[in-house]
């Protein structure tokens, strides 16, 4: 028969120094010695069971006195370094300190432990051993809290490797030595504290000797987990903060100052490139006519016919560079004198999919309005009728962006024309012509919806209804 003692540590870690060594030296006593196990089960009789008889406490202590068997789990070394205050900070001004290296073994949590001893205990002692295994608060140092049970015939510890005593004259390479009492065990070596061992000149604790075991090596440091690729950013949404917001009807200013904006940031983050995806051309300058580069849109969220919100929405993607340099916009100022331009602060409210960024934009809906005039990027042919070239474009464009075909498109009446249709380089007198309108699908069709000239500068722009 044996007797078998469960160290369950619910976080997963031990620590504990090896008799002998200095702290700074990291090394763990791994797995505990059973000098310590014997000693920790004094200080859980006195602490908190001292209504246990002492003599039952003590004979059974002398029998956990022979060299147990261990099954650990696979573990792996660990440390962490501490600067604690030392004593000349205590007693003066100065703020010195001492490094401290924190050793320790680290397992899956709740890993287990089993001690075994090749005794058969008496059943008062098993009594003892498992009411003291209960209260059992922690091994080794305070922060390896442990939970211990005395294992029944059917308990059957989690698995591991085994780590048996090594016989006389066993050899093996790199053994482990632990701490074992000496028989016939007396309480007061057991309990002799280490300014006593030193003044003895002892080594070790009186009435030990070191018993050897083939360690098991520690398996090797999992390769950290790889977070999954995240999709691409294709919106980002700023909350702009100014004394005197601007119009809505000022929305191809403010997005073409966001636009270099962010361009600039972009320049001045990587060393002088420049984003195609930004910038709507490629390297050698000329326009990307696909539509999937970015989209710059001004927006009055709360129906005060003032920009409240800025949009950066592209199709194809914006990678982690993009995203950073537009994300660390925090102002925008204008360049030279532009008369419905204000210059204001911005915060970003969020970056990632576009469905998730700006809603209000993406519907699905069978029913598209202009929120922005739609202005033909194409000029009619001589003599054709306004609505019928309107319609016709609206149809081209549609095409061209891969979308299905409108089931009905309907000129709306307003104060188009009092909106900006021309960029502030661009030299139009009286801007482009522009009209709102009203589209209404076969089904319902997922945005943001943008056509039209200046469609990537926020003309144009739709909103689900």
């Amino acid at each position: 028969m044996t007797t078998t003692l469960v160290l369950r540590f619910p976080w997963g870690h031990y620590h504990a120094t090896p008799w002998g060594r200095h702290v700074n030296e990291a090394a763990v006593e791994w797995p505990p010695s059973p000098w310590r196990i014997l000693r920790a089960l004094v200080a859980t009789w006195k602490c908190r069971a001292p209504h246990l008889d002492e003599a039952t406490v003590l004979a059974l202590l002398d029998s956990l006195a022979e060299p147990p068997t261990y099954v650990v789990p696979e573990y792996v070394e660990a440390h962490t370094r501490h600067y604690m205050p030392d004593l000349a900070s205590r007693s003066g001004p100065s703020r010195s300190s001492d490094k401290v290296i924190d050793a320790f073994t680290v397992f899956e949590r709740d890993g287990e432990v089993a001690v075994t001893w090749p005794v058969d205990l008496p059943a008062a002692q098993r009594d003892v051993l498992a009411t003291l295994a209960e209260a059992l608060p922690y091994m080794g140092r305070a922060e390896s809290i442990c939970e211990a049970r005395l294992a029944d015939e059917g308990d059957r510890p989690g698995a591991g490797t085994v780590m048996a005593p090594l016989a006389a004259g066993e050899v093996v390479d790199d053994p482990m030595r632990v701490l074992v009492p000496q028989r016939p065990l007396t309480l007061k070596a057991l309990t002799a504290r280490t300014t006593e061992v030193r003044k003895l000149r002892l080594v070790a604790p009186p009435e030990t000797c070191w018993q050897e075991y083939k360690a098991p090596a520690p398996v090797r440091p999992r390769s950290p987990v790889r977070p999954r690729r995240r999709p691409p950013a294709t919106g980002l949404r700023w909350a702009v903060s100014t004394s005197a917001r601007p119009s809505v009807r000022a929305a191809v200013t403010m997005t073409d100052v966001l636009r270099r904006a962010c361009m600039a940031r972009f320049g001045r983050l990587n060393g002088g490139a420049v984003s195609a995806t930004l910038a709507g051309k490629d390297r050698d300058g000329r326009r990307l006519s696909d539509h999937r580069h970015a989209h710059y849109f001004a927006l009055d969220t709360d129906g005060d016919r003032l920009v409240d919100t800025l949009v950066l929405w592209a199709p194809a993607g914006l990678d982690a560079a993009e995203v950073d340099a537009a994300a660390s916009l925090s102002r925008l100022e204008g360049h030279g004198h532009v008369s419905d331009f204000r210059a204001c602060r911005l915060g970003l409210v969020g970056a990632g999919d576009v469905a998730e960024v700006i809603p209000e934009l993406v519907g699905p809906s069978r029913v598209w309005c202009s929120s922005t005039p739609f202005a033909p990027s194409r000029f009619g042919r001589r003599r054709q009728p306004w609505a019928e070239h309107v319609v016709a474009q609206i149809s081209a464009e549609l095409n061209y962006r891969g979308l299905p075909g409108a089931q009905g498109v309907e000129l709306v009446r307003g104060d188009w024309l009092a909106f900006r249709r021309h960029r502030p380089k661009e030299r139009l007198e009286d801007g482009r012509r522009a009209i709102g309108v009203r589209i209404t699908f076969p089904d319902a069709v997922s945005g943001p919806l943008a056509l039209g000239a200046l469609s990537h500068f926020g003309l144009g722009l739709f909103v689900p209804k």
